[in-house]
């Protein structure tokens, strides 16, 4: 696949991202120079990728010199001015990422970061063009994608000025988690981009929203205004419907299951002949973000803007209802449908549960344990009580170091911990479990818990709470804060309660420390149930937003203990 790259990037030199300084339109962020089967990385969201002319590298002319013919002196050969930021440069680009040196090669870089699976850095096929310093050069914006494991893919933009030697890399932008990039320009030394996003409170397979970012670059630091937020709702859906599938019922049988699958944006429709009057359900498993829709002409008994994944009623009226799968999941998933419709008369007493999967779920805790049952009876008291919570772990480098801090405060929290990572690194469990702190369940291989079949989730589950055996809690949270319909009701067949938080720092977008200890602390109150990470990347700024929030609050009375207890 590199060679056939390489052969069409050789054969379409001029159409490389090297205008040159003052060549070409300083503004021009599109270009069709390129065919769709030239472009590298296929992304069918990309259709164009912007383009210049080529430079060749290490050229040489023989200039004629004042006061000479052309032939009466050897000639000098002298080097032209390198100009212009092409393909290849970016392939090899060098930018730096919290204080780390990232060096591309072949548009691809693996940063170790002490865990099991390094990060990724990848060059994606989208860039614009346009003077960002109003020296007259084309300048570059790279996209690049940052690929942690156990948090997610975040999505950065990296400003490349034309310095005459290739270019040089500026401080990167981070523009969103998992979004989805539409289109970036650039036009008076501003980059305008849209993308596709969620709210704040909103997990991450859900999309519900399309943003617009300005970045200003006229400042030392890079200035992002989102000038723009709307709701997906509020714009058309570029597809139609697929068409209807007909739901038909065994002889004798009242319910019918269909599977399929869906991708963002998309509707599949299925219609059932119902009778007014029958008990109904509907059940959906699939991920957060995938939808029910059931309706019959102008009667609508939930909508997709509803986010139900399930509903169970008396039908209003005869006819063939639509019962709609409706994704706003940011990628391609697979879901089964169950239709149940009882005899006139009869009442369901084995259908699913109805149940509303919310896209706000994932931020809501259970129910503050029962501080009476806490595993040291010596720190129960009068006061407000925090809980710290750390998951993707244990991690040979930032786990000892995150056991310290908590240790100088006199803090028990509770990890959440990575099957196969416990088993790598024993000696770090045992010290978690040994100083007063609590382990639970966060899966084997961190598992997207939502969709998963139920065969794979016991697997997963009980692998995992088996090697942890008597130091495990009745605790489970799932990767991401991802579950589904069924997630509570298998982890309950675990003998384990799904928890998750209410205070998010973000740690996982690897912010300044200062800003993580910044959220910890204007967010501390009773109950406050704080997500940090130990693993599953760099997590420095972890550590020293830790220790920060901690000294910050060491007056202000509040005790901690941990959130799962045996």
């Amino acid at each position: 696949m590199k060679a056939v790259f390489r052969f069409l990037i050789a054969g379409l030199a001029t159409a490389l991202l090297a205008a040159g300084c003052g060549g070409g339109d300083p503004n021009n962020s599109a270009s069709d120079d390129l065919s769709d089967a030239a472009v590298p990385f296929a992304d069918p969201l990309v259709d164009d990728l912007t383009v210049s002319p080529a430079v060749t590298r290490g050229s040489t002319q023989s200039p004629e010199l004042p006061g000479e013919s052309v032939g009466t002196a050897e000639p000098t050969e002298v080097p032209i001015e390198r100009t212009g930021v092409d393909w290849e440069d970016l392939e090899s680009l060098a930018f730096e990422v919290d204080g780390r040196l990232i060096q591309l090669e072949d548009g691809r870089a693996e940063i170790a970061n002490g865990s099991s699976s390094p990060d990724l850095y990848v060059l994606q096929n989208r860039v614009a063009q346009g003077d960002l310093n109003g020296d007259g050069c084309e300048d570059v914006v790279a996209h690049i994608t940052e690929s942690s494991a156990g948090t997610g893919t975040f999505h950065l933009l990296v400003l490349v000025m034309d310095d005459g030697q290739g270019g040089k890399a500026k401080q990167p932008v981070f523009v969103g988690d998992r979004i989805v990039m539409e289109e970036m320009t650039v036009k008076d030394g501003t980059v305008s981009v849209s993308f596709l996003d969620r709210e704040l409170d909103e997990p991450f397979t859900v999309i519900s929203l399309r943003k617009m970012l300005e970045i200003d670059v006229s400042e030392l630091e890079p200035v992002v205004t989102v000038v723009e937020s709307t709701p997906l709702e509020d714009l058309p859906l570029p597809d139609v419907d697929a068409p209807d599938i007909p739901i038909t019922f065994d002889p004798g049988a009242v319910g019918s299951t269909v599977s399929g699958s869906i991708n963002f944006q998309q509707r599949q429709p299925y219609t059932a002949h119902i009778t007014a009057g029958q008990a109904f359900t509907a059940a959906l498993q699939a991920p957060i973000g995938v939808w029910l829709d059931v309706r019959l002409g102008d009667e609508v008994l939930t909508s997709g803007a509803k986010r139900f994944q399930s509903v169970s009623t008396s039908l209003p009226a005869t006819g063939a209802w639509k019962v709609t799968v409706v994704s706003t999941h940011a990628g391609q998933v697979d879901y089964r449908l169950y239709v149940e419709a009882l005899p006139l008369g009869v009442r369901s007493a084995s259908a699913p549960t109805p149940k509303q999967a919310q896209a706000t779920e994932p931020i809501l805790v259970p129910a503050v344990p029962n501080r009476a049952n806490s595993a040291d009876s010596g720190n129960i008291g009068d006061g407000p009580v925090m809980y710290f919570t750390f998951d993707d772990g244990p991690h040979p480098l930032y786990t000892p170091q995150v056991l310290d801090v908590l240790a100088r405060y006199g803090v028990r929290a509770t990890f959440f911990v990575i099957g196969s990572l416990a088993e790598q690194y024993p000696a770090i469990v045992q010290r978690i479990h040994a100083e007063g702190h609590t382990l639970a369940n966060h899966t084997w291989n961190h598992e997207n818990l939502a969709g998963l079949p139920q065969e794979t989730f016991d697997h997963t589950i009980s692998r995992t709470q088996d090697l942890l055996g008597a130091m495990a809690t009745p605790c489970l949270r799932p990767p991401y804060g991802f579950i589904d319909a069924f997630t509570r009701d298998w982890a309950a067949n675990h003998g384990l309660e799904v928890v998750l938080w209410n205070v998010d720092p973000a740690d996982w977008r690897k912010p300044p420390a200062a800003e993580i200890a910044r959220h910890i602390v204007q967010n501390a109150r009773d109950g406050a149930v704080v997500l940090l990470h130990d693993g599953g990347g760099h997590r420095r700024q972890t550590v020293l937003g830790l220790e920060t929030a901690l000294s910050e609050l060491s007056n202000h009375g509040y005790r901690y203990e941990p959130l799962c207890t045996r």
